[in-house]
């Protein structure tokens, strides 16, 4: 027969087992201890991020990245992956950031966050090396625009080009290669990429015609690294590195070693 202090001490007990139940429940979890960084980026788009004959990723944020691992102590690997599917894949865990020229815009940010900016590039429209300069709306009424799809390009030409046959592309490269083999009247692109294409692959085929002033709900400020949201501790740990490879001349050495013009946007 259990007595009357048999029981007591029970409850003691069971009510300390609960307390230590929600006070474990209640504790915050503790920061993921990051020493391999995976970054998912599309190599589709040089210089930026491409893929070499050797089959490897290279280009600026390729090597921007590995600085910045650097300086947070890490190992980061790069892994290709489809523009598309870019944002799904970094949810599902696939790998833990989007490091490939993504800019910083409002509906993207509804879905991942964001780091501190780290370059600018302006957009332009390009055409055959004889098109004229008027880039307008009415100018371009019933000519055909190719560009990137699920890209602040596409949604751009889509708000104020609707009087334009818009064709959308999987790669950036699709488009400018349309446009050299005539199949296309104009693209919409990165400043730089584009120019580099032309000076690589359609050289005297095209030029840039003109420089479109960045919308902020469309373009938002620049380029950043997406994250997954709860992975905040990763986010701030990048955007610490961001700020010192600003500071001690990293980022400056690569720009100068990739482009002749700035671009920071600022």
């Amino acid at each position: 027969m259990i007595s009357n202090d048999m029981i007591s001490k029970l409850g003691r007990i069971a009510l300390g087992a609960v307390g230590l139940l929600a006070a474990t429940a209640l504790s915050p979890v503790s920061a993921k201890e990051w020493k391999t960084v995976r970054m998912g980026t599309d190599a589709t788009y040089a210089p930026f991020e491409s893929i070499n004959p050797k089959g490897e990723i290279v280009g600026f944020v390729v090597e921007y990245g590995n600085a910045l691992c650097a300086k947070m102590k890490v190992t980061c690997t790069f892994q290709n992956q489809d523009w598309d599917g870019i944002i799904p894949s970094l949810l599902a865990g696939k790998f833990d950031v989007i490091l490939s020229s993504m800019n910083i815009t409002t509906e993207r940010a509804k879905k991942v966050a964001f780091s501190d900016m780290y370059l600018a590039t302006p957009p332009v429209i390009a055409g055959a090396a004889n098109a004229a300069a008027d880039i307008s709306p009415a100018a371009l009424k019933g000519k055909s625009i190719g560009t990137q799809s699920s890209t602040i390009h596409a949604n751009y030409l889509e708000k104020f080009y609707k009087d334009s046959t818009i064709k959308l592309y999987p790669t950036q490269d699709e488009p400018n290669q349309d446009l050299a083999s005539g199949r296309l009247d104009y693209v919409m692109g990165d400043g730089i990429v584009t120019q580099d294409f032309f000076d690589k692959q359609g050289k005297g085929c095209c030029k840039v015609l003109g420089t479109i002033t960045r919308v902020p709900d469309i373009h938002g400020p620049g380029v950043g690294a997406a994250f997954r949201p709860e992975d905040g501790d990763l986010r701030a740990m990048f955007n610490k590195a961001i700020a010192e490879a600003d500071a001690d001349g990293t980022f400056d050495a690569l720009q100068k070693k990739y482009f002749k013009v700035n671009i920071r946007g600022k």
